[in-house]
């Protein structure tokens, strides 16, 4: 989450207050995110069916038991204002705030477990747009809050068995992401992958976003050449489509945590194979894990289930450094064959 105006607590928590009071809230509906059971009222049907599509919850119905609470409205834009359409954050402690300008106002209160605000129909009816910036937005603020923990890291699925590729921003995480996945593997995230603590051990988790890369993607996956490069959440100037629509991929939702690759790019001395892999320690698994993961007040984590304790157990993973060269599909093809072999020893 970015840095922003810090409000007083107290102005913070009045205008949570007032943005939770949803004039209409007409419909009521159960999400799943990461494992968790949230609930979501709104006076628009079509907001409810795309939070539903978002945040699939199956197995429960129930409205009576749910671990958040998410009201949005959906109103007119604010004329006075200037669009928006990512957000500007603001907070204090247990308190955010996401400033769409005139596309809409959300507020959290992490503490309380609620998330509360409104919209402008154009940015309801930009379906892709509400998807990246409002709803997958909601997911990273509260994540915490419910006992769930964002690592930056793309992920592929085989046999159930998930294996997180962890890099820093342009070195090549979710070109071999994609690549892994067009050689067969589910894929289950490219940036985000949502880790939750369960009696059997850690689970990882993916919503159905975007995959974003850079405009030189182009090169290495000619399907791309038919879309417009477009400003993304972060800034950046980026390829943002829907992966298993365009390239037919089997989507994995939640897998077992069996593998960590670090991710890293020498393009001055790439490796002849295009992979070179090597033995990843703890010490260096744990410190590139940690290093995207926002420090969070204590009042907002959940017992037993905070970023720290997730990220020790997915360092004593067994754990690998590949060091790419050239096209993402060379290295895909050198980590497809080691992947294959480690994760079923």
């Amino acid at each position: 989450m970015s840095s922003g105006i810090f409000l007083p607590r107290e102005a913070m928590k009045s205008r949570l207050a007032s943005a939770s009071k949803c004039e209409r809230p007409a419909y009521a509906a159960v999400l799943g995110f990461a494992g968790r059971v949230c609930r979501i009222e709104t006076n628009s049907p079509r907001l409810a069916e795309l939070a539903c599509e978002f945040f699939p919850c199956p197995a429960i119905r129930s409205l009576d038991a749910f671990e958040a609470g998410i009201a949005l409205e959906v109103r007119r834009p604010r004329p006075a204002y200037a669009a928006a359409l990512f957000p500007v954050f603001r907070g204090r402690g247990a308190f955010v705030h996401a400033d769409y300008g005139a596309h809409g106002s959300v507020w959290f209160d992490l503490k309380a477990r609620k998330v509360s605000g409104f919209i402008s129909h154009e940015l309801l009816d930009d379906t892709e747009l509400f998807q990246r910036s409002v709803l997958a937005v909601i997911a990273g603020v509260l994540a915490p809050a419910v006992g769930v923990v964002g690592i930056h890291a793309g992920c592929v699925v085989r046999d159930g068995k998930a294996v997180l590729l962890a890099a820093p921003s342009g070195a090549g995480k979710s070109t071999t992401t994609l690549a892994l996945a067009l050689r067969g593997w589910s894929l289950l995230s490219d940036d985000w992958t949502y880790v939750t603590s369960t009696g059997s051990g850690l689970r990882a988790w993916g919503m159905k976003t975007s995959l974003k890369l850079l405009p030189d993607a182009m090169r290495f996956f000619p399907q791309l050449s038919t879309l417009t490069a477009g400003l993304s959440l972060n800034g950046e100037l980026a390829l943002e489509f829907d992966p298993w629509r365009m390239f037919h991929l089997d989507r994995a939702v939640d897998a077992t945590p069996a593998a960590i690759v670090l991710i890293d790019r020498n393009s001055w001395n790439p490796p002849a194979s295009g992979c070179h892999i090597g033995h990843a320690g703890r010490e260096e698994t744990s410190c590139t894990l940690l290093a995207d993961i926002e420090e969070q007040p204590a009042e907002v984590v959940r017992e037993g289930h905070s970023a720290l304790e997730a990220i020790d157990q997915l360092a004593g993973l067994p754990a690998v450094h590949a060091l790419l060269g050239g096209e993402p599909a060379s290295a895909a093809a050198v980590l497809d064959e080691f992947l294959r072999e480690r994760i079923h020893d």
